[in-house]
């Protein structure tokens, strides 16, 4: 349960707390400094199966978090794992879900904190005339393990109700558009500059008796499995190393003997690893069609540490850096890493995406935020004045 004595400025409903870190956590970590924050986990974009038994330790792991309340390291942050009816699709299992989450989270009236939205379906849970920012990251309704149709319906929802909308992509820009119009700002990601740029530094120039090509993240349906078990046998004399956990299947990868798996490793491990990098890719199967809207959070991540990066044909990463290359086939692949692996001047890479730092990106959010909220605000006064006449 969470402390009833808490009132925070902003609700935040987004992934679980001790998840792979994204946007989401820089976001709300930076405005966590000044701000009371109420870290409401996933609450569901999909139904559970009870016949799988990943689903089945989900479940206990979310009552074992709402009875428990998970130690954040950060002050200004209190995780809240509701317990929710999910995927909601009746108006009345909506209904209830509002009473359950009054109940779990209850905020003093007259408080009026920020409702920030990381997930569509949030838009259920959110009482009538709040504040209310929609962060789109994702283009929901192409992912290929959630009901994208259901989520569409919540986002059309959300896109209309939301005060501001951020979208991290140019893709997702002009989709929110076509719905909320000029309430969209395009909002790329940042970078913990710093934790990558000193983290990386002490090691970047060490010797290393074979190159290493890099890549981190979770390894999903959407990584180009085929692509990077051609480059590995078209370079055994290179080391390729995969950071994350796989919900795919990797046998092949396994088999190919220089590449090596290593499962997830924490955020504050990956500078580290980047300093043994001689590049990294970014090998998104663009067959997809989720892939047209995204933007890897890793790919500052990855400069920052001083590294030159090959992805695929990824349209948000087109011009955003001359220390990416972006490619299309296994040639274009095998010819960028034999550039990418020759370069010395890793610094200059790095300093070139220093004035990308979270800190300067979220404030850039919160200017926007509260000269929309100062509007916001003179509205409701008006309301208020108009109906108590």
């Amino acid at each position: 349960m969470i402390d009833p004595t808490h009132q925070p400025a902003i609700i935040a409903f987004t992934k679980d707390w001790d998840d792979v870190p994204t946007c989401t956590t820089h976001i709300l970590h930076e405005m966590a400094r000044t701000r009371q924050i109420l870290w409401v986990n996933s609450i569901g974009t999909r139904k559970p199966r009870l016949n799988s038994p990943s689903d089945i330790r989900r479940l206990f792991r979310r009552l074992a978090g709402y009875l428990r309340r998970p130690v954040t390291g950060t002050p200004n942050i209190r995780v809240l794992s509701p317990l929710l009816i999910p995927q909601a699709r009746s108006a009345a299992s909506r209904a209830i879900n509002r009473l359950l989450f009054r109940l779990q989270a209850p905020i003093s009236r007259p408080a009026t904190p920020e409702y920030w939205c990381f997930v569509p379906n949030a838009v259920d849970l959110i009482p009538p005339g709040a504040f209310t920012v929609y962060v789109c990251v994702d283009d929901w309704s192409t992912f290929h393990n959630l009901d994208g149709a259901w989520l569409d319906r919540r986002e059309q929802d959300l896109l209309q109700r939301a005060d501001i909308v951020f979208a991290v992509s140019r893709f997702l820009v002009e989709k929110c558009r076509r719905v909320a119009g000029n309430r969209v700002h395009y909002s790329p990601h940042g970078v913990a500059y710093n934790q990558f740029h000193d983290g990386a530094q002490p090691d970047r120039f060490r010797p290393s008796p074979r190159p290493v090509i890099g890549f981190y993240g979770n390894l999903h349906a959407w990584v180009d499995f085929d692509l990077i078990e051609q480059l590995a046998h078209a370079r055994p004399q290179w080391d390729f190393i995969l950071i994350g956990e796989w919900y795919a299947d990797v046998s092949a990868l396994r088999a190919c003997a220089n590449v090596t798996l290593t499962g997830r490793r924490e955020h504050a491990e990956l500078p580290a690893y980047c300093s043994t990098f001689s590049a990294a890719i970014i090998p998104y199967d663009m067959r997809q069609e989720r892939m047209q809207s995204v933007n890897p959070v890793k790919t500052l991540e990855l400069l920052a540490a001083g590294v030159p990066v090959v992805a695929s044909d990824i349209p948000e990463l087109h011009g955003m850096s001359p220390d990416i290359i972006l490619c299309r086939t296994r040639d274009e692949w095998l010819t960028a890493l034999d550039a990418a692996i020759q370069r010395t001047d890793h610094l200059a890479i790095s300093n070139r995406v220093a004035d990308a730092d979270w800190s300067s990106r979220v404030q850039t959010l919160r200017t926007i935020v509260e000269a929309t909220r100062r509007d916001w605000k003179s509205i409701q006064c008006s309301v208020f004045s108009v109906q108590t006449r």
